[in-house]
């Protein structure tokens, strides 16, 4: 008796989703393709900042040192991009920046220490391809000791450099 009522439930459940011929419904309407839109203007690609077009400027105190802005500036708010280079031997003591400041080397070794006196014993190395963060406000020193380095720096402005007083 269960064997029946088990058939007859699975052939209802079977035969519940098939329409019969009178209950199938017209065919909706052909959709029509949407109105062509106007071509998009062409886009000219990125305009790469080259190089050559980079203006190089060297504080009067520290002759070691060549930056330039390659993107936004210390007073512009929003991001910007600034390349150092720092030859053998240079140091930039102590000092913050008010944003945090993510930095790249490219090419050299860049001999980093966090503090607020320049301790040689306390550098840590960051070789090209490598990247570290300079927090918000952290007293921090930079060295070429092995040889000329170039790095760039990335953040959001309006930023500046203020150096420890000691």
């Amino acid at each position: 008796m269960r064997r029946r009522i088990l058939q007859a439930v699975l052939i209802a459940l079977a035969t519940a989703g098939h329409a019969q011929a009178g209950d199938v419904a017209e065919p909706a309407a052909v959709m029509e393709a949407p109105p062509a839109t106007l071509a998009e203007e062409p886009f000219a690609g990125p305009a790469p900042i080259l190089p050559d077009a980079f203006k190089w400027a060297a504080p009067p105190d520290m002759p070691a040192l060549k930056a330039a802005w390659i993107l936004g500036s210390e007073k512009d708010a929003g991001p910007y991009v600034l390349r150092v280079k720092l030859a053998e031997g240079g140091r930039v003591g102590a000092h913050t920046h008010p944003e945090d400041r993510v930095t790249s080397v490219l090419s050299g070794t860049l001999y980093v220490g966090f503090g607020t006196v320049f301790d040689e014993t306390r550098v840590h190395a960051v070789p090209a391809g490598a990247v570290y963060l300079a927090p918000a406000d952290q007293p921090h020193y930079v060295w070429a000791k092995d040889g000329d380095v170039e790095y760039q720096e990335n953040g959001f402005g309006p930023t500046g450099t203020h150096f420890n007083p000691r």
